[in-house]
């Protein structure tokens, strides 16, 4: 997601932080301190009740954090790939390199975030129960019960929301998964968890307009507004992809990349990779291989210009160059579709196909979307 910070890594996966966040974690701060601690806690100092919603507000988004984690994990059993974790203005995203490949990982993937998060509330308000009983003897255990209250209480609520049946909550994937079992159709049962999505938005923002003018509550309002507009763009985005899935059902890599592509060895200065290869030939990325067609890597043009031009006649491609470890996989034998989910997973403006090692051609990001349109327009659909 453009626009977020890399903070720390888990399992192998990027947590990042957009910078949206920032926004939300500010409302949160407020609204504990100036309207939840205060009504709660009147006896409390500015100072407490400032360091208790600090650290409210932190648990709380370190349950976001541990219901992404949790579709994560559940991810990687069924070998989806999950390249990161972006906390946001709306919450958290797990960022997969594909789909589920059944409705079942589908189902126990969108079920392990909830359950995640009634393990969390549960847990908390327990906390919060054994605590109260001893607040009155011991009354540094006073905060403790307020933060326990407020965050097993917020993940409770959380793991509602969550499970509203529509498309991209977890609860529209818990549907998309159980329709997609019984009728065995991925792109049936994705457009009634989508549509159910859309219905779900409207329906909320409808909420949000009538809080803000019968209630006289605009910042409820606005704020089920935002949420109402992600979860319809989401949902509508669903849509699209699965549309564009079953237009390219049945085409291949092969099909679609280009076999004869730029490509230069690992030794090669930058500014002869530039003169001799990306001016002429108009090349946003150039394969890098071995002597024997073993692909090493792949330089973009964003890699060139991390480095100043003074240094392009010192600097060799490996040196700039995204190792061929760290990019997508795919074979001429790849679906297509497979080939766009990888794109959607990079900034790569084209994606090296491989066969046993050795490179046999590229595929272009503004290929694949002119392939794409073109059947849009002809009409057609996997079959053909």
């Amino acid at each position: 997601m453009p626009g977020s910070i890399l903070v720390a890594r888990i399992l192998g996966i990027d947590i990042r932080i957009h910078l949206s966040w920032f926004i939300i974690f500010g409302l949160v701060l407020f609204t504990l301190t100036d309207g939840l601690l205060p009504a709660m806690r009147p006896a409390w100092s500015d100072e407490k009740r400032l360091l208790v919603a600090a650290i409210a507000a932190f648990l709380f988004f370190g349950s976001i954090l541990a219901h992404e984690l949790s579709h994560a994990v559940v991810a990687r059993i069924y070998r989806m790939p999950v390249s990161s974790i972006t906390l946001f203005l709306l919450g958290g995203v797990a960022n997969l390199a594909k789909e589920p490949p059944s409705a079942r990982a589908e189902f126990l993937m969108a079920i392990a975030g909830p359950a995640m998060s009634l393990l969390i509330g549960g847990l908390g308000l327990g906390i919060a129960w054994v605590v109260g009983e001893n607040v009155g003897t011991f009354f540094l255990l006073d905060p403790v019960w307020v933060v326990a209250q407020y965050v097993g209480g917020i993940n409770l609520l959380l793991a509602i929301f969550n499970m509203i049946p529509g498309f991209p909550l977890d609860g529209g994937r818990v549907l998309r998964s159980i329709v997609w079992g019984i009728r065995r159709d991925r792109a049936i049962a994705t457009r009634i968890a989508a549509r159910g999505g859309q219905i779900v938005a409207a329906l909320l923002f409808l909420v949000g307009i009538a809080r803000s003018v019968m209630d006289r509550d605009a910042f409820s309002g606005v704020w089920m507004a935002m949420i109402a507009y992600f979860l319809y763009t989401a949902a509508s985005s669903s849509l699209e992809q699965e549309k564009i899935a079953s237009s390219v059902a049945g085409v291949k890599v092969s099909d679609v990349m280009t076999t004869t592509f730029r490509a230069v060895s690992p030794g090669v200065r930058l500014e002869e990779l530039v003169d001799q290869h990306v001016l002429p030939f108009n090349a946003r990325a150039v394969a890098v291989v071995a002597s024997d067609s073993i692909l090493r890597g792949l330089v973009s043009i964003a890699d060139l210009r991390k480095v100043a031009q003074r240094d392009w006649p010192i600097t060799p491609v490996e040196a700039i160059m995204t190792p061929a470890r760290e990019l997508p996989e795919l074979s001429p034998g790849s679906r297509l579709m497979t080939a766009i989910e990888r794109f959607a997973g990079s900034e790569l403006p084209a994606l090296p196909v491989v066969e046993d090692g050795r490179l046999v051609g590229m595929l272009e990001r503004d290929a694949v979307l002119t392939h794409v349109r073109m059947r849009e327009m002809l009409g057609l659909d996997g079959r053909r």
